[in-house]
């Protein structure tokens, strides 16, 4: 049944999130042609707007995607739990575990292609401007060097393999947080009866809050500790607020998860 809910749950999100990120990397490019476009580089500045405007489309179409795509998870997972959809969604034989299971792993991954069609529109639209303006430079030879600065770097005795392990494993906890920061605060707003989304957002703020306090709180000490001998104080404290990061995410996600679930067990509340 887990596997027929996420497919269903797949097909009912994957449209929106994937246009929203098909046109950020379609701008990213058109951004990145502006590089040879002749106009931007004639010195008549009046016609310079067209550019510096694309530039703002850009930028803007970023924070579009990041904060588009959480907003529409958000509103979907409301509608098909809480709202007359909700109804038919808890006439399912599935329990609540399975339920929220779906949703929840549908909703990360599509957080997770946020992230990278984020990234990659800055890649392509900063690659088409080392390629437009300085073609002298070759990206093979910035990548060596790139290589010979981390072999430098472990030479030093640091763990390298430790610093990547720890921002991959941060990366992946907080894409999980992300998705039970939502879940959990709209599970909590059901609470208010009269007014669930207000209810919602204010428990999505107290939770952030709590957690940025709790997080800064863990990680000062260690901060603190740590001896900046450049670079490898640096990178050692870094992989370490890192670690503590992906773990307090990983602890935050665990008890989000049982009290949204608890919540939609015991004190379904729908509209």
């Amino acid at each position: 049944m887990l596997g027929k809910l996420i497919k269903h749950e797949w097909k009912a999100i994957w449209k929106i999130p994937a246009i929203l990120i098909g046109a950020l990397l379609v701008i990213a490019v058109l951004a990145g042609l502006t590089f040879i476009s002749p106009v931007w580089r004639s010195g008549m500045g009046g016609l310079d707007v067209l550019t510096v405007l694309v530039w703002i489309l850009f930028y803007l179409s970023i924070i579009g995607v990041s904060m588009g795509n959480l907003l529409y998870l958000a509103i979907r997972f409301y509608q098909s739990m809480f709202t007359d959809e909700g109804y038919l969604t808890h006439t399912l034989p599935a329990t609540s575990h399975q339920l929220l299971i779906s949703k929840i792993m549908v909703m990360t991954v599509w957080i997770f292609l946020s992230m990278v069609g984020i990234f990659c529109s800055i890649l392509i639209f900063g690659g088409m401007a080392i390629l437009f303006l300085q073609p002298e430079i070759s990206i093979w030879n910035m990548w060596e060097d790139i290589c010979r600065e981390f072999e430098a770097i472990g030479m030093l005795g640091l763990n390298l393999v430790s610093f990547a392990a720890s921002i991959i494993f941060m990366l992946i906890a907080s894409t999980v947080n992300g998705t039970m920061m939502i879940t959990g605060s709209i599970c909590m707003g059901q609470m208010v009866n009269k007014h669930k989304i207000l209810g919602s957002i204010g428990a999505y703020f107290a939770i952030n809050t709590v957690v940025q306090i709790v997080g800064m709180v863990v990680m000062l000490p260690n901060m603190l500790k740590t001896r900046f001998e450049a670079p490898i104080g640096v990178f050692q404290m870094l992989a370490s607020i890192y670690w503590g990061m992906g773990v307090l995410c990983v602890l935050v996600s665990v008890g989000l998860y049982f009290l949204s679930e608890y919540f939609v067990r015991r004190h379904l509340n729908l509209d």
